[in-house]
């Protein structure tokens, strides 16, 4: 019975060492096991400290416009001479075409002889009332005297009235009385003649418009002859030698198969439109620097800068409200035609050839930004840092790093 007994506490006492043997097995496994787990949740990975441009920016897809000029003759006639092809280099003031000027001669000549002889016909008009003037003064004169003369003989006579007869001083007093009305007529029709233009007027208004006749006609004539308005190369030429050019066409965008006589553009410049967003358009300025990317020449960025926004806003079917924005392309551009698609990055703020490093590498410790830093030895150590500018991804290092050093990232493994 006593033996019974010891031997189930026997049995009571290993089974209670085996239970906190299995928990402590258990414990011990459940804390290597979360040790383990806490030291897989992170990895680390090595960058150096880089130096470049920190860009804060936003993207949007447009257009090459290369500048146009259209060029065309004011007047119709066939074409006579063409000296360029298209594909060639033009300068200012260069010979490019001509028309058939035969008839644009004819009515200049017309032209000029019909001003000339309105130059005479005034000419003449005022050499007439010159010589009427001349002519009506010495009548006028000549009537003064007369009258002077009868007027020396009456006034005495007046005055002593009993010497003379009443018919005397009747007949008297006829004659001076006519002499003074035809003096007085004289003078009154001199005076007129003296103010009176009107045939001068009228024959200047015809050499007038007989001057502007022949400014036309010369004009006409000028115009058969077509010459370079600036530097540029030919991108298309309309017509062919002989064909008759009736007016002057006109077109909207400029493609191979323009109607304007010629198209010439400026080589040197390129402009991009790009819609923007009304969102946007409140980070676009003038003379704000701007990226271009062609998908033609994946990699190749150009440099430009905004020239133009438009005041107008463009309305799509969707009711998106945009803004078309001109970028001028900085060099380089030779190779862009017009057409071509691209991307823009408009550059809000922008830190050229600054020390720089991933945003994942900082953090924050008792209120100070540090970044972990390996030597050449391999040690590491914390480093207090001052940042500047960040674009979300990379961050400025103003003071605290040097470039090239190595850097640690450490980074939460997502399982």
């Amino acid at each position: 019975m006593v033996k019974k007994i010891i031997s189930n506490k026997y049995a009571k006492v290993v089974l209670v060492i085996a239970l906190i043997l299995g928990i402590g097995f258990v414990g011990f496994k459940y804390i290597n096991k979360s040790e383990e787990s806490s030291s897989e949740a992170q990895t680390q990975k090595e960058e150096r400290v880089m130096r470049g441009n920190i860009t804060i920016d936003f993207d949007g897809d447009g257009e090459a416009e290369i500048p146009v000029v259209n060029l065309d003759f004011d007047v119709s006639e066939k074409l006579k001479e063409l000296y360029v092809s298209e594909g060639d280099e033009i300068t200012t003031g260069q010979l490019l075409a001509k028309l058939d000027d035969t008839e644009y001669v004819k009515k200049l000549k017309t032209a000029e002889i019909n001003y000339k002889k309105a130059v005479a016909n005034l000419e003449k008009t005022e050499e007439d009332k010159k010589l009427s003037l001349l002519n009506e003064k010495q009548k006028l004169e000549e009537l003064k005297l007369k009258l002077e003369e009868i007027e020396a003989t009456y006034l005495p006579m007046l005055e002593i009235e009993d010497v003379y007869s009443p018919q005397a001083i009747e007949i008297k007093k006829t004659s001076y009385e006519n002499a003074k009305s035809a003096y007085e007529t004289q003078k009154e029709r001199y005076e007129v003649l003296i103010n009176s233009n009107k045939d001068i007027e009228l024959e200047r208004a015809n050499v007038e418009s007989a001057k502007l006749s022949l400014e036309m006609a010369e004009d006409d004539l000028e115009s058969t002859i077509l010459t370079a308005p600036t530097d540029g190369t030919i991108l298309n030429i309309a017509y062919k030698l002989g064909e008759t050019i009736s007016s002057v066409r006109e077109s909207g965008e400029v493609t191979a198969d323009t109607t304007h006589f010629m198209v010439v553009s400026d080589s040197d410049k390129v402009e991009v439109i790009v819609p923007v967003s009304e969102i946007d358009l409140s980070k676009v300025e003038i003379e704000q620097n701007v990226e271009v990317e062609f998908e033609a020449f994946e990699g190749e960025k150009f440099s430009g800068k905004v020239v133009s926004i438009d005041a107008l806003p463009i309305i799509d079917n969707s009711g998106l409200v945009t803004f078309d924005v001109g970028i001028e392309l900085e060099g380089g551009v030779e190779k862009i035609r017009s057409g071509m698609t691209c991307s823009a990055s408009f550059i809000v703020r922008q830190k050229k050839d600054v020390n720089y490093i991933s945003n994942k590498a900082v953090s924050i410790v008792d209120g100070k930004q540090v970044v972990k830093v390996k030597d050449e030895n391999g040690n590491i150590e914390i480093k207090t840092i001052i940042t500047g500018l960040t674009d979300g991804k990379y961050v400025e290092v103003i003071e605290g790093l040097n470039l090239g050093e190595t850097i640690i990232i450490e980074e939460k493994k997502v399982e």
